[in-house]
């Protein structure tokens, strides 16, 4: 029951507010800091944190009229942003269907990429790998190839254009549904804005990119909705690829910890980088690329590829489709035309 798993939790028992214009009285002005849990009348949920539950509750009012009930948890103010990602999390693991935009994984309701991949089709390209769908036209847009035709060529001219080009059409052709019908409006692939562009990242792994702050190179990037989900990068002169994938997949077929997914693939290192677009649902590794291709095509990882891209499609538009090099799709779309 979800009381049970709210209280597991270390909710307070939940308290019927239907109709209350105010929750002043349920709580002391010094007990108001921390996560809460309404409950509406029609069986969803939202989660969140506030200063002041009291406040918070009447802001809600203020959208939703159906709110039945609340449950609550004082939290620290120093804990509130990961304590609300981890019970939404849990809530959504549950089964519980959320009103949350903000740190969700699995996206609610109908959505705009529906339209191009009805629902039954989507379930079957995350069930059957050797599902892939290029039927369609490919965006013709003069204007946007032009734009970025320059730095297109810079790329080619780098000594690892071919390998990421490569690994472009893998990746591309295991984890972007209906590729053709979604370039530019539901995913996007760019050049650096200068091929080679220097920038700092962090990891926790233990391998060669992980030991705190590096600065790395950037070539290329995957974009979907509001996130990267796949990018190729130099460290110390050698390919890397950052991939951000769910996690869920992962620790079925693996464990928990993942140990048994290290053990495969010694190489990887993961990073547990997480976007918000992403939800809870979701880490991130750095593959080598001399093994960056059998990774991404390993039946676990490519089902964590393809599930973290469908809900982000279904969240929304890329937000980068302005940035797409169509000259670099032409490339890694190959495979989808024959090529």
């Amino acid at each position: 029951m979800v009381d049970d798993l709210l209280n597991e939790l270390g909710f307070t028992p939940p308290q019927y507010v239907k109709g209350r214009a105010t929750i002043a009285d349920l709580f002391k002005p010094d007990e108001r800091r921390g996560i809460y849990v309404l409950h509406f009348l029609n069986g969803e949920f939202y989660a969140g944190q506030a200063i002041d539950v009291s406040r918070r509750y009447i802001q809600h009012r203020n959208t939703h009229t159906d709110i039945e009930k609340i449950s609550f948890k004082p939290t620290s103010q120093d804990c509130l942003d990961d304590i609300e990602k981890k019970v939404i999390w849990r809530l959504e693991q549950y089964g519980l269907p959320l009103r949350n935009i903000v740190f969700t994984s699995v996206p609610k309701g109908e959505s705009d990429f529906d339209f191009i991949m009805p629902p039954d089709e989507q379930i079957r390209w995350l069930n059957d790998h050797s599902f892939v769908d290029f039927e369609g036209e490919r965006l013709v847009d003069p204007v946007l190839r032009r734009k970025y035709r320059t730095r297109y060529e810079r790329f080619s001219k780098t000594q690892y254009a071919n390998e990421i080009i490569d690994v472009l059409k893998t990746y591309i052709k295991v984890g972007i549904p209906v590729a053709r019908r979604s370039e530019v409006s539901f995913w996007a692939v760019s050049c650096g804005r200068n091929i080679g562009e220097v920038f700092s990242r962090t990891s926790t792994g233990n391998n060669a990119t992980s030991a705190g702050w590096q600065t790395v190179k950037v070539y290329s990037r995957v974009n979907v909705n509001w996130q990267e989900v796949l990018t190729a990068f130099t460290y110390e002169g050698q390919l890397w690829f950052s991939l951000h994938v769910a996690r869920s997949p992962l620790e079925k077929s693996f464990d928990v910890s993942l140990d048994r997914l290290f053990r495969k693939y010694p190489e990887v290192d993961n990073t547990d980088h997480r976007y918000i677009p992403g939800g809870q649902d979701q880490t991130s590794f750095d593959v080598p690329a001399t093994i960056v291709k059998s990774f991404i095509t390993d039946t676990s990882v490519t089902l964590a590829i393809r599930l973290l891209n469908l809900r982000l499609m279904k969240k929304g538009a890329c937000a980068y489709g302005r940035f797409h090099c169509m000259d670099l799709a032409d490339k890694a779309l190959e495979t989808a035309d024959g090529g």
